[in-house]
């Protein structure tokens, strides 16, 4: 997740009259019926968490403002401030972040959390990490790019991938999955990162010599600029090791806390170029939380919730398993009215809103989540 932008407000009343203008879907009668939304936030540790009275603040205003589920970025999901693939929490197997050798933000999260009845989910990054691709130069993501082959590095050269489909990549980050599971009271996994970034990728030698074993014929030759036959059989294995990856780590999951609560943040169903098809590891997990960050990909506000955007493509492919979408925290007054209204009359069985902030929460943030949650 990256999300680096500003909150912005309308008057609820200006808002009104423009859904009424707008032909936006209003629903009070099924508002009605299904109540609040449930209120759920995903935290980034190191933006918000550098001590034990940090935690206190947060946890007050969360139990005032009815947050009901903390998603807590217990393993950094950036290269900003801390790089990724450093935790904040008292880890024998991942580098800690700086800072947090001494305070262990998870377990600490959880008891406040807990000692006010909100759930804690641990928000567990996978295949964008820079500890691991710094920990050997085999595991890192690797792409074709103008006919060669070269570690990819992000669109600004500086954010680091590991590769999804390499055994030793995989066997470390269910390790750390396993030890978070093992040792902290979570209520819930939330996995992120679980995929590529285009078709071009991964071009590592471990997964060429794995592909070209399978299909015959070496995926540096595939054409990626066109929809074509390899390019579709390539996107398919690619899934599929995703896919399987995610029942691996269910398997690990069930095997040390049977039941826990564990789903996936997945980008738009129609992006296939990032090898992420959600339909194929479903079975997997309890829930799917889609980004639903319309802005970011020049929608319009409408392809949150109607009959061909992203929660019912995710639909499409997960039938009756829940859906939490992941929402911005900075839209206006008028695009929240539009799309709790679109959730109400489409999806009605939505219950859960999950909101995201890139940096700093403020008790304003949490309010202004708080005063919509009937819309």
């Amino acid at each position: 997740m990256t999300k680096k932008h500003s909150s912005k407000l309308a008057f609820v009343l200006a808002a009104i009259l423009l859904a009424s203008c707008a032909g936006i879907p209003q629903a009070p009668s099924a508002q009605a019926a299904n109540g609040p939304f449930v209120t759920e936030i995903i935290v980034r540790t190191v933006e918000n968490f550098k001590k034990h009275a940090d935690v206190v603040a947060f946890m007050k205003n969360a139990a005032k403002r009815h947050v009901s589920v903390i998603n807590l970025n217990v393993k950094e999901d950036e290269d900003d401030t801390v790089p990724s693939g450093y935790v904040f929490y008292d880890s024998d197997i991942a580098p800690i972040a700086q800072g947090y050798a001494q305070f262990d933000a998870l377990a600490d999260v959880i008891a406040e959390a807990h000692s006010r009845n909100i759930q804690v989910r641990a928000w567990i990054p996978q295949f964008h990490d820079k500890a691991a691709f710094d920990h050997d130069a085999s595991w890192r993501m690797m792409a074709l790019k103008n006919g060669q082959v070269v570690p990819f590095t992000g669109s600004n050269n500086n954010e680091y991938f590991v590769n999804p489909i390499h055994p030793d990549v995989q066997a470390y980050e269910r390790s750390i999955i396993r030890e978070i599971v093992s040792n902290y009271d979570i209520d819930g996994v939330v996995l992120d990162w679980l995929r590529f970034d285009d078709y071009n990728m991964d071009m590592s030698d471990y997964t060429r010599q794995a592909y070209n074993a399978a299909y015959g014929y070496d995926p540096v030759t595939i054409d990626f600029t066109t929809d074509n036959a390899q390019r579709t059989q390539w996107n398919d294995w690619r899934t599929t090791q995703i896919a399987n990856y995610v029942r691996d780590v269910e398997a690990d999951i069930e095997s040390i806390v049977p039941d826990l609560f564990t789903g996936v943040y997945i980008l738009p169903p129609e992006f296939e170029e990032v090898g992420q098809d959600v339909e194929k590891f479903k079975n997997y997990v309890d829930f799917i939380s889609p980004m639903a960050y319309f802005a970011d990909w020049d929608f319009q506000p409408s392809w949150v919730y109607n009959s061909t955007g992203i929660l019912a493509q995710t639909k499409a492919k997960i039938g009756a398993k829940e859906i939490i979408p992941g929402l911005d925290v900075w839209w206006s007054n008028a695009q929240y009215h539009e799309i709790y209204a679109g959730i109400r009359n489409q999806l009605p069985e939505i219950q859960n809103l999950s909101f995201f902030l890139y940096g700093k929460w403020t008790d304003n943030d949490l309010k202004k989540i708080d005063n919509r949650r009937s819309w």
